[in-house]
């Protein structure tokens, strides 16, 4: 049994218009929306031992404030998240190691809100910010993951918790 969680970055400050799209931090709202998720995570109990980040400043600035609800974990960053295609989310998760059970991925729309659908048919209009979901798949190895092997345990957003 494998699972991925797919997770939208937390809210993001417009404040300063002289920082490119890539440099901008989150905004207040988006930092309690960020705690309000992992301890949701925390509830559902499926808890990833590898967390693949996007590397700009609001994901990395997201997954700070996740961090300490999900202990030993480990990241790895990536330029290839930032703004990354459904199809390179799922590139990404299916070089997972298979001695892991959960990956959390944490980056950006449109390609989060893709990924539902590429890895399990899930149509989700649009993951809001600090969304998060989980599905599970029945297979042994990451490279097996399929919507014909996968199930939805959840789908949340801020304003839902």
């Amino acid at each position: 049994m494998k699972r991925v969680l797919l997770m939208r970055h937390a809210k993001s400050s417009w404040d300063n218009h002289l920082q490119t799209d890539h440099e901008r931090p989150l905004n207040e709202r988006g930092k309690l929306d960020a705690h309000n998720m992992a301890k949701y995570i925390i509830e559902k109990g499926f808890l990833p031992e590898l967390m693949l980040v996007s590397d700009s400043v609001r994901t990395r600035e997201t997954r700070e404030l996740i961090m300490p609800f999900l202990p030993a974990i480990s990241t790895q960053f990536s330029a290839l998240l930032y703004m990354a295609s459904a199809q390179t989310i799922v590139d990404h998760i299916k070089n997972t190691d298979n001695l892991l059970d959960t990956v959390l991925v944490l980056a950006h729309n449109p390609g989060i809100t893709e990924a539902f659908y590429e890895l399990a048919h899930v149509r989700i209009d649009n993951v809001p910010t600090a969304g998060v979901g989980c599905i599970t798949f029945d297979v042994d190895s990451f490279k097996n993951i399929a919507p014909h092997n996968a199930s939805l345990e959840y789908f949340i957003y801020p304003k839902m918790y």
